[in-house]
């Protein structure tokens, strides 16, 4: 997606910009018994420039987490997301809207196993 989406039909620029990278989420202080051999992982990961270890390690929960979450369903829903911004299947979207073409050239437009 273009980093200045204004110009496209249905957007208005945003009212302040914010760069994700400088959001925060907030963290909470917790005591965690975590084996010796994890903390010495991350640690050394750490010494060898690495993120700190206590934020690699809560990166490596929310990947989880995040993987975890992940079902067959919003892998398609990607899926089809990412193919929106091709043009090309953008196109044939708004022609199928437009209501140029019959049926027949509608269900043509798109791959048998989407039918």
């Amino acid at each position: 997606m273009p980093a200045d989406v204004s110009s496209l039909p249905g957007w208005r620029k945003s009212r302040r910009q914010v760069d994700p990278a400088q959001v925060r989420i907030p963290t909470q202080r917790i005591t965690i018994n975590i084996d010796r051999d994890i903390i010495a992982f991350f640690k050394t990961e750490a010494l060898h420039g690495g993120p700190p270890y206590q934020v690699a390690i809560n990166q490596s929960l929310r990947r989880y987490l995040q993987d975890r979450e992940t079902t067959s369903e919003e892998r398609v829903t990607r899926s089809l997301l990412a193919a929106l911004d091709d043009p090309s299947v953008r196109r044939k979207i708004l022609a199928i809207r437009a209501g140029r073409g019959g049926k027949a050239r509608k269900l043509a437009a798109w791959p048998a196993t989407a039918r």
